[in-house]
């Protein structure tokens, strides 16, 4: 859900001892983490435990051939399916004539049409049995197949990623955590990222960057939606103690094919911040205009690029503005370990703080897994 705006600092007379806002954040993230590990460790891969599916499913190739298993997934050209003998086997989707499985799934059409229901192929068709009623598309058509239960749990994906790097010459050490989660429903597709990057060099100081960001978008039939956005933010090197952004945005599919997706958007955000050194908070109203991209290359071995970025221009303090974008290239190495190269970019015209930086990037490397019924 989108992130609500902190509280203001309480002053150090109600309580007879200094507060700050980065001990006030640090209690936020350190919760925030605390909570979404709590969500995509023990719950869900007990749930998915517990209602694991039969491999039953049947995939009959173009060129005849007939795999049974569990179909985990239909993402970005690439059938996966966990047979019963070959383990977890990768089928580009183009080589796929018919398949057959008495479970449900929420398939999802070029230009964001959805259905849930139980699915079943006729002449290069899909057809998905809805409580609506029986709706068919050309198997060329489709660009998601996923899984779709009762249980919340089960329809949590995501990965988790630990890294860690250091320069010998510099004395430099960065330790990373990202955490990425993803939900898709009947009408909303939803997302909870966080992110966290300790930085130490050799006389000992130590800097911590640490983000909390959130959408969620209602589909609607047609290649448009409406929703949500969130973050909460913490980077000392562009003089943020403390940041919180919550708005309402309208967007487009731009493109959506079997192999790549691109999402743009526009809205209006509050912005509420605290520059470092202070525990004053200082408010204003930003327009946000957004998007993300997403390629996956299906040949051996899978690797997917993700890149966002958002440009926050401020309307109460213009000429003020901010860009915030990521990029990250997964190669994956098993059926549910990647590893990942990804770059960040943070900028602000008018940082809050007049000593910080405007401008702050790196490079960070990972190793991934990933958790939930939908294996990327």
């Amino acid at each position: 859900m989108p992130a609500s705006p902190l509280p203001p600092a309480p002053s150090s007379a109600q309580h007879g001892r200094p507060v700050n806002a980065r001990a006030r954040l640090c209690a936020w993230l350190t919760a925030g983490a605390l909570a979404l590990l709590l969500l995509a460790t023990p719950g869900g891969a007990r749930a998915a435990r517990i209602a694991e599916r039969e491999k039953t499913d049947v995939v009959t190739l173009t060129n005849g051939d007939r795999l049974t298993g569990r179909i985990i997934s239909v993402q970005y050209g690439i059938l996966q399916l966990s047979s019963r003998g070959a383990g977890v086997v990768s089928i580009e989707w183009p080589s796929v004539r018919s398949i057959r499985s008495k479970y449900m799934f929420r398939v999802e059409q070029a230009g964001g049409l959805h259905f849930e229901g139980l699915i079943y192929t006729t002449d290069n068709e899909l057809h998905v049995n809805t409580t609506a009623g029986e709706s068919s598309m050309p198997l060329a058509a489709v660009t998601q197949i996923i899984p779709y239960e009762s249980s919340f749990w089960q329809r949590v994906y995501g990965d988790v990623s630990l890294g860690y790097n250091y320069a010998k010459i510099s004395g430099v050490g960065q330790t990373s955590f990202q955490f990425n989660a993803n939900y898709a429903d009947a009408a909303l597709e939803a997302t909870l990222n966080a992110s966290v990057l300790a930085t130490q060099d050799s006389s000992g100081t130590s800097t911590n960057q640490d983000d909390i960001s959130s959408t969620v978008f209602f589909t609607r039939p047609s290649n448009n939606f409406w929703g949500y956005i969130g973050d909460l933010q913490r980077n000392r090197s562009l003089g943020v103690n403390g940041r919180a952004t919550a708005g309402a945005v309208v967007g487009n599919r731009v493109i959506e094919t079997g192999s790549t997706r691109l999402l743009a958007y526009l809205g209006i955000v509050y912005n509420q911040e605290w520059a470092a050194g202070t525990d004053s908070a200082h408010s204003s109203i930003e327009g946000a205009l957004g998007g993300s991209w997403r390629v996956f290359q299906f040949n051996y071995p899978k690797v997917s690029l993700d890149s966002s970025l958002i440009l926050y221009p401020s309307i109460t303090e213009s000429p003020r503005y901010r860009v915030s974008g990521d990029i990250a290239l997964t190669t994956k190495i098993s059926s549910r370990l990647a590893i990942k190269l990804s770059a960040y970019l943070n900028y602000d015209s008018h940082p809050p703080d007049v000593n910080a930086t405007s401008t702050d990037y790196g490079v960070v490397s990972s190793l991934a897994y990933q958790f939930g019924s939908v294996v990327q």
